[in-house]
């Protein structure tokens, strides 16, 4: 006899986000009750109609450590919203009355897939460093996979002008699930 491990394939997380979205509102609406989740004053859409064509979604909401969007935001099925007793602390309210917790399952940030294939979170946590992850969700279109088999890139940093050198690192980091670096193995490697 021997025991074994549930195995979760990395088209699950596909199936859970993209999937389950009907349409372009439906998945922006998600994102917006994150917005609110997260005490946001303001949220905005920006569009850039351009080759590749870029959405940024922009709140002011009490932001992410490390620690919290490692564990909360990349985990799925985290408990961060599991109970809606717990109260949102004071000073992350950003000077606002509780609010009614409007997500719930954790679908808003799987729903992001349906609005495209690539996705860069920036994220700053009053006290704490940016945070800055990229995520390629056709990795989780890929059939043959599982969820350890992909490792996101997550970088910290403390100056808005380290951005592009963050997202030019992260970028490196990501494309090694499907082009690893190896000792002279780049040739074709894009860039």
């Amino acid at each position: 006899m021997s025991t074994e491990q549930i195995r979760t394939r990395a088209r699950t997380i596909h199936h859970l986000g993209a999937e389950q979205i009907a349409d372009c509102p439906t998945a922006i609406s998600e994102l917006w009750k994150n917005a609110y989740d997260a005490y946001a004053k303001s949220v905005a859409l920006h569009v850039f109609d351009g080759v590749p064509c870029v959405a940024a979604i922009v709140d002011d909401g009490h932001g992410m450590s490390r620690r919290e969007f490692v564990d909360g935001w990349l985990t799925v099925g985290a408990d961060t919203k599991a109970d809606d007793r717990v109260s949102v602390p004071i000073e992350d309210r950003n000077g606002l009355p509780e609010r009614p917790r409007q997500g719930q399952k954790g679908i808003g940030r799987l729903a992001v897939g349906y609005l495209g294939p690539t996705l860069v979170v920036i994220t700053k946590r009053a006290g704490h460093s940016f945070v800055l992850s990229m995520i390629d969700w056709r990795l989780f279109a890929n059939p043959y996979i599982v969820l350890d088999d992909i490792k996101l890139p997550v970088a910290e940093f403390d100056r808005k002008d380290e951005i592009k050198d963050v997202l030019a690192k992260c970028f490196d980091d990501l494309v090694d699930n499907v082009w690893p670096r190896s000792g002279g193995g780049d040739a074709g490697r894009p860039t």
